[in-house]
């Protein structure tokens, strides 16, 4: 039997992961501690909720005015330099500050941006997803929909080529 995406993905004792009620502050300490791109939002019973990311994060510290319209192309009008504003330690405190009351629930990936798919995948399925998607895939038991692990490019690199 070939490789499935379970033989090679990152399992969830190594995957950091995150609480849906958990804050955006503490969603930004954990992937400065760990340097993660992406955060399984994974419920306290091990369900599977969505994916916070490190460019969510990113936006959530931007000005409000820098991001609107950002995903409607058509209404979009192009800011082509922040160079005008400027962030202080004391600006980003205040803005960190103001993100302990924002909650991961409330500030994830939409699902259809990320692949999701069951341990028993074919990896073929999932090096295909990955490309696809330009991300991890994550993967979620059918039946239970409990959060299972993650598989990336790098992943599929240092175990299926190992």
């Amino acid at each position: 039997m070939g490789l499935t995406c379970y033989d090679v993905m990152v399992p969830p004792e190594v995957q950091k992961t995150i609480l849906p009620d958990e804050s955006i502050a503490t969603a930004f300490n954990i992937i400065r501690g760990s340097r993660a791109r992406f955060l399984p939002v994974v419920a306290e019973d091990g369900t599977y909720v969505g994916v916070f990311t490190a460019p969510t994060l990113l936006k959530l510290i931007l000005p409000k005015a820098a991001t609107i319209g950002l995903n409607d192309d058509a209404s979009r009008v192009a800011i082509d330099s922040l160079s005008f504003m400027n962030l202080t330690r004391e600006d980003f405190e205040q803005q960190m500050e103001r993100l302990k009351t924002e909650k991961v629930r409330d500030n994830m990936s939409r699902p259809s941006n990320i692949p999701v798919a069951a341990p028993d995948t074919p990896v073929m399925e999932g090096i295909f997803l990955i490309y696809k998607f330009k991300r991890h895939v994550i993967l979620v038991e059918p039946e239970t929909n409990r959060f299972v692990g993650t598989v990336s490019a790098n992943s599929l690199l240092d175990r299926a080529l190992s």
